[in-house]
C-alpha cells in the first residue's frame, strides 16, 4: 500500500472548526480508518462525558496529564481542560473580563476557561469537580478560588516544580512531598476510599504501552510524512493528556495507526517534498493554521507537547511511580530541562524549522518560547513564534501569511 500526499487543495466549505475536522476526516484522511475513528473520538468527547455523568459515572475536569493512570484506576472519566477551547467562544471571554474583572491582557486560555465554567454552572451541569495543579500559572490559581464560589469542587495539588540545577537531596525531598500531595488527591478521587493499587498498576502498564506505540508512530512518519497530516497528529498528541475519556479506544486507535503506517510503502517523492517541522506548544482552535502548513508541504513530525518520551516505573508503588515520572525525568520543570528532549526529536525527524506556539496573553509560555527561540537560533535552526486564541475563532490573515512564508523559506 502506498499513499502519496493527500490532495489538501480539494476544498470543502470550511467556516467552522467542525468543517475543518470533516474535511480532514472525509477528504484528506479518507485512506485511514484509524484517523477517522480518532476524529470520531475527538468530536464525541464532551457529549460522551456529559452522557456518562447523567448515567451516574464520575466525570472530573482535569489538566494534570501525569495523573491519568490514577484517574482511570479510580473509575473517573477525565474531561480535559483543552476541551474548553473547543466549546468556548467570545461570550466566555467577555464574561471573564466583565464579570470576573480579568484584564484584557490575561491569557486567553484562562479567560475562555473560567468564562465557560461560569456558563456551565448556570446550566446546572452535573460535572462540577475540577482537578489541577497549582503549578500551572497564577491566573489559573486565582480562577480556582473564584470557581469555588460558583459551586465547583476544586482540588489542586500544591506547587511542585523541578528547578534547574536542583540538587539530589532537595529533589528527593520534593518527590516525597509530592507523594503526599498525590495521596491527598487520590483520596479526593475516591471519596476517601483507598486506591485500587492493582488496577493502578494495570493502567500504568497501559499508558506505558501507548507511549511506546506513539514513539513508533513518530519513527514511522519520518519516512511517511504525509500519511497523517497536521490536525489529527496534533490531536493524537493532545489526547495523551486525557485519552479523550476512553483510554481503551484511544489505545486501539494508536495500535491501528502503527499497523497502517507499517503497511504503507515509503514514497521517496513525498520524502523529498516534505518539509519536516518540530512543533512546540499547545493546540489552539485556529484550524486554518494547520491547513496552511499542509498546503505548503509542511510535515509536523516532532513534538514537545508529547510525554511519550518517558515512562512510569512499573516496579514502584503506583503513587510513587507517578511522582517520580513527573519529577525525576529530565524533561520536568525548568525550560532548560526540556532542551535535550527537543534536540533529540529535532535530530530524529531531521526538522528544518521550529514552530513555537502559545496563547495570547500567556506570559508563562512566552518566556519559554523566547528562551527556546534564542537557543535554537544560535544552533542554526530557524523558528517562528505564534500567538493565537485558545477559544474558537478564525486565525488572522497575518498569521497564515507568516506561516506560509516561513515554510516557503525552509523549502
Amino acid at each position: 500500500m502506498s499513499v502519496t500526499a493527500p490532495q489538501t487543495t480539494e476544498e470543502l466549505a470550511k467556516e467552522s472548526q467542525l468543517d475543518y475536522i470533516r474535511h480532514s476526516r472525509n477528504v484528506v484522511h479518507r485512506h485511514s480508518p484509524a484517523v477517522q475513528r480518532l476524529f470520531d473520538l475527538i468530536t464525541s468527547y464532551v457529549s460522551y462525558a456529559k452522557d456518562q455523568s447523567e448515567l451516574g459515572s464520575k466525570v472530573v475536569w482535569t489538566g494534570a496529564a501525569w495523573a491519568m493512570p490514577l484517574v482511570y484506576a479510580s473509575n473517573i472519566i477525565p474531561l480535559g481542560f483543552s476541551e474548553m477551547g473547543r466549546i468556548s467562544g467570545g461570550e466566555a471571554v467577555t464574561i471573564a473580563e466583565d464579570y470576573y474583572q480579568m484584564p484584557q491582557e490575561t491569557c486567553s486560555m484562562v479567560k475562555a476557561s473560567i468564562g465557560q465554567w461560569h456558563l456551565l454552572a448556570g446550566q446546572n451541569t452535573r460535572i462540577t469537580r475540577i482537578f489541577s495543579s497549582s503549578s500551572m500559572c497564577d491566573p489559573f490559581n486565582l480562577s480556582w478560588e473564584l470557581l469555588k464560589k460558583e459551586g465547583y469542587d476544586v482540588f489542586t495539588t500544591d506547587v511542585v516544580y523541578r528547578a534547574n540545577g536542583m540538587d539530589e537531596k532537595l529533589l528527593e525531598d520534593t518527590v516525597q512531598y509530592f507523594i503526599a500531595e498525590i495521596n491527598n488527591a487520590v483520596r479526593w478521587f475516591n471519596d476517601g476510599k483507598p486506591l485500587d493499587e492493582d488496577r493502578a498498576r494495570e493502567e500504568i502498564k497501559r499508558v506505558n504501552s501507548i507511549y511506546r506505540n506513539i514513539r513508533r508512530i513518530v519513527e514511522l512518519r519520518v519516512d511517511r510524512p504525509f500519511y497523517i497530516r497536521s490536525l489529527p497528529i496534533l490531536y493524537l498528541m493532545n489526547g495523551m493528556f486525557h485519552f479523550f475519556g476512553r483510554v481503551k479506544e484511544y489505545e486501539q486507535i494508536v495500535l491501528d495507526l502503527v499497523a497502517e503506517l507499517e503497511r504503507t510503502e515509503v514514497n521517496e517523492d513525498d520524502k523529498k517534498k516534505a518539509i519536516p517541522i518540530f512543533w512546540s506548544g499547545g493546540v489552539g482552535q485556529e484550524f486554518g493554521i494547520f491547513d496552511t502548513i499542509d498546503n505548503a508541504n509542511g510535515a509536523l513530525l516532532g513534538f514537545l507537547a508529547s510525554s511519550a518520551d518517558r515512562e512510569y516505573d512499573e516496579d514502584l508503588p503506583p503513587v510513587e511511580a507517578v511522582a517520580r515520572y513527573l519529577l525525576t525525568k529530565a524533561k520536568a520543570g525548568a525550560t532548560a530541562n526540556t532542551r535535550s528532549f527537543m534536540e533529540q526529536s529535532i535530530e530524529q525527524v531531521r526538522a528544518r524549522g521550529l514552530i513555537l506556539q502559545g496563547y495570547l496573553g500567556c506570559s508563562f509560555g512566552s518566556v519559554a518560547r523566547e528562551l527556546n527561540r534564542e537557543y535554537f537560533h544560535k544552533k542554526g535552526l530557524p523558528s517562528i513564534s505564534l500567538e493565537g486564541s485558545f477559544q474558537v475563532g478564525p486565525p488572522s490573515g497575518q498569521i497564515l501569511t507568516r506561516i506560509k512564508a516561513f515554510i516557503e523559506m525552509l523549502s
